[in-house]
């Protein structure tokens, strides 16, 4: 793909993932019927050691993360797009990701109750990858499945996704015929306090296996530390943190041998 043709396909993702932005976001922040709570941040990461197929060189790169997640009387939305900004090694490597996942609580539907022990709900998940790079490639991928809600100590959740994982991205225009596979995703987030101050330990691991034509399993982790300095600056909790994301990602895109493992340095804007 040429950088004209690379530009045009990152302003087709990005119209498609505004599009989405749009409707979740008129429909569940704009509202105050419309869903039973919200979270919204923004995030603002560095890091230096980034990977990129046929680049033999870490490669720099700072990344917008906008993410919300939402909970109605059904079940819930989440979503949150990527922009990123190679500076060092790519300065032109700019690519845009997405991902929006609706959930649907069989407990909140049916009124089933899972007990009084760990499980606390399923869900019927389903979700839409997409992005596009200046390199060529363009995610798009269905995933749908179940997600299982357990009730942790101490943790304010953990959810597993357990999904199938419908590969129909395309290089340079052309669909690559990947066979379906399979994504197993835990995500957690912890709240703790040392003396005054207040942190959280949160993050995802995205299981993915492999999808043929050459690929082989993947694991990506971002687990994050993050510190409240809102509270310590002006008394407000939890509207600001900085902290370290963990970038931990094994045959990245499926690709043998292609690996990444550092921090990012990171901040966070909570609204």
């Amino acid at each position: 793909m040429n950088q004209l043709s690379g530009k045009i396909g990152l302003r087709r993702v990005g119209a498609v993932i505004g599009g989405i932005l749009a409707f979740v976001l008129a429909g569940h922040l704009g509202s105050a019927t419309a869903s039973d709570w919200s979270e919204t941040d923004v995030q603002v990461m560095n890091g230096t050691r980034f990977r990129d197929p046929g680049n033999p060189d870490d490669v720099t790169k700072t990344t917008v993360t906008l993410q919300h997640v939402s909970g109605y009387a059904y079940g819930r939305n989440y979503f949150f797009v990527d922009s990123y900004w190679g500076t060092k090694n790519a300065p032109r490597a700019n690519d845009i990701y997405g991902e929006y996942y609706h959930y649907l609580s069989l407990g909140k539907i049916t009124g089933a109750k899972f007990g009084e022990g760990v499980l606390k709900d399923v869900s019927l998940t389903a979700g839409v990858n997409a992005g596009a790079s200046t390199g060529g490639a363009a995610t798009r991928v269905l995933l749908y499945g179940v997600t299982l809600d357990f009730a942790v100590p101490g943790f304010s959740y953990f959810n597993v996704d357990l999904l199938a994982y419908d590969d129909r991205s395309q290089f340079n225009g052309v669909q690559t015929r990947y066979r379906n596979s399979y994504q197993v995703t835990p995500v957690w987030r912890l709240p703790f306090s040392i003396g005054p101050t207040h942190w959280s330990f949160e993050g995802f691991c995205d299981f993915i296996g492999a999808r043929g034509q050459g690929t082989v399993n993947q694991t990506l982790c971002q687990p994050q530390l993050r510190l409240d300095v809102g509270q310590l600056v002006s008394g407000r909790r939890d509207a600001f943190y900085v902290g370290t994301e963990y970038q931990y990602w094994r045959n990245k895109y499926g690709i043998d041998g292609l690996n990444e493992s550092f921090p990012n340095i990171m901040a966070v804007v909570k609204f």
